[in-house]
């Protein structure tokens, strides 16, 4: 494929067909936070469970490429926006650190920091994918994290992984619907043409 002689728009919708709004990741990241719930009724001590919430991070991009396989939808695209989604996705690792130290300090707020900060990494991609479901997503994971993870801290391990599995999952399905309409109409396009 010649990226080159591709307006930006143009880029835009070959990564949407490519890429299908990258729902595979909202597929991985349901099943994260549903381990993490299924989890807090096996592992008693929540300074254990919230170390599983930290390890299990590391678990959701291997997953996500998982899922893509299976599903076909090329999540490691070469196109120049693709490689940007990459790094975009990439900053969470440097979230790391910070999850280091809420854990030492206070792992009762692992969930919520997982949340709100893994939400705040999904932004840029109302951009890239044209989808104002990433902005929506990313304000409401925010919030219940806050919510769920702060403000009723007590429920943190209970409430807040069931919450974000519904959203992530709701959020698979409709990334899914609008990829399939995206490409009906390139189709459509296409055959018009």
């Amino acid at each position: 494929m010649n990226y080159k002689n591709m307006t930006l728009d143009d880029l835009k919708n070959h990564l949407i067909f490519e890429g299908k709004k990258g729902y595979p990741f909202f597929i991985a990241g349901t099943v994260y936070w549903l381990v993490m719930f299924s989890l807090g009724f096996f592992i008693e001590s929540k300074s254990q469970l919230a170390l599983c919430y930290l390890v299990g991070t590391c678990s959701i991009f291997p997953l996500a490429i998982a899922v893509s396989k299976v599903l076909k939808v090329n999540l490691l695209s070469n196109n120049p926006l693709g490689v940007l989604g990459g790094i975009v996705g990439g900053i969470q690792a440097f979230f790391l650190p910070v999850w280091i130290v809420i854990y030492i300090e206070q792992y009762e707020l692992i969930p919520m920091a997982i949340g709100v900060l893994g939400a705040s990494h999904f932004l840029p991609y109302l951009w890239v994918y044209k989808s104002k479901t990433y902005c929506i997503f990313t304000i409401t994971m925010a919030l219940i994290s806050f919510i769920f993870g702060y403000i009723l801290i007590s429920q943190a391990f209970l409430l807040l992984p069931i919450l974000l599995s519904i959203l992530y999952l709701l959020t698979a399905i409709i990334l899914w619907q609008e990829s399939k309409a995206f490409i009906l109409v390139q189709e459509k396009n296409t055959l018009a043409k």
